[in-house]
């Protein structure tokens, strides 16, 4: 339901609002705002309730981590779900940006805990790959914003290099977290089902292929400005935005055949990068940050699922 509600939320908020406004009636409008706000409240509630739950999973004895780590998974994410259930309820006036800035701290801390947690010497290649990649897109991101603020401030000459550096690895590793996944899902190609998911899998690529293609025609020279608004990547140019329509659509291509999977820890892999690539990359506000967290909180639980299965063979 997360996953479903921020995707929703990502098109109507981030696609269609923004692209087609000057289109619409006020009736149209409307209602399409309706939509979207409901999408994006839901999408936070129903994160808050897995992830809440994902941390009473991390917290018990039976996940196989330290008790340190499960001190300090627990510690800060039953700090984070709070504040972000505050921020949610609270009307955006009353949210000041020190509270922002903290929440968007403490989610990366969660993060790094997680990951840290996941990363396990019995687990998959594919799944530690993907662990760490994910790590580098959210670090990347954050380090990004910090040196924007602080260079600012103090008016460094390098800021805007350093911030970019950060901000494009970190794009590089967040487009190439579909990549780990699949490695990861091995369809079996050759079984009827297999072939079933890959063909539902390039059809779900073929079309995001195309909605994004649909997208640049409709928007022309504003596509940059409303791609940044939706997923926040900016490191390629406009005339090489193809590049991005194909590594999103095998991005969502993998998410299909993930969730097709008899395997549950494949199934969770898939719900993780389906809310993974709806919040986007480096998210800044309340509800982007509770669903990455809760992406990150799922590829943690594989990693360390994977890992006990290999330890019971």
């Amino acid at each position: 339901m997360a996953g479903v509600a921020a995707l929703a939320d990502s098109v109507l908020n981030h696609v269609v609002l923004p692209s087609g406004g000057d289109a619409w009636s006020s009736a149209a409008l409307t209602r399409l705002d309706s939509a979207g706000s409901f999408a994006r409240n839901l999408s936070v509630i129903s994160a808050l309730v897995a992830l809440s739950y994902c941390l009473g999973s991390f917290s018990s004895r039976k996940s196989g981590l330290p008790f340190a780590a499960r001190a300090g998974i627990a510690s800060f994410g039953w700090v984070l779900v709070p504040i972000i259930t505050m921020m949610t309820f609270l009307p955006r006036a009353m949210t000041r940006v020190e509270l922002v800035l903290a929440t968007i701290g403490l989610a990366h801390a969660l993060i790094l805990l997680l990951i840290l947690g996941g990363l396990h010497r019995r687990s998959t290649p594919a799944v530690a790959i993907a662990l760490v990649l994910t790590l580098v897109a959210a670090f990347s991101g954050f380090l990004s914003m910090v040196v924007t603020l602080v260079g600012g401030r103090r008016y460094w000459e390098h800021t805007d290099r350093l911030s970019n550096a950060f901000q494009w690895s970190g794009e590089l590793a967040y487009l190439a977290v579909p990549l780990a996944v699949a490695a990861a899902i091995a369809i079996p190609w050759r079984e009827t089902r297999g072939k079933v998911t890959l063909a539902l899998s390039a059809l779900g690529a073929g079309l995001v292929a195309a909605g994004m293609a649909l997208w640049k025609y409709v928007v022309g020279p504003d596509l940059p400005d409303l791609l940044y608004g939706a997923v926040h990547l900016e490191f390629l140019a406009e005339d090489k935005f193809i590049l991005y329509a194909i590594t999103l659509a095998i991005g969502w291509g993998v998410t299909v055949g993930a969730m097709r999977s008899k395997d549950p820890i494949r199934r969770q892999l898939g719900a993780a990068l389906l809310l993974l690539l709806s919040a986007g990359y480096a998210p800044r506000t309340p509800s982007g940050l509770i669903v990455t967290v809760l992406s990150v909180a799922l590829l943690s639980r594989v990693g360390i699922a994977s890992a006990q299965r290999r330890r019971a063979r």
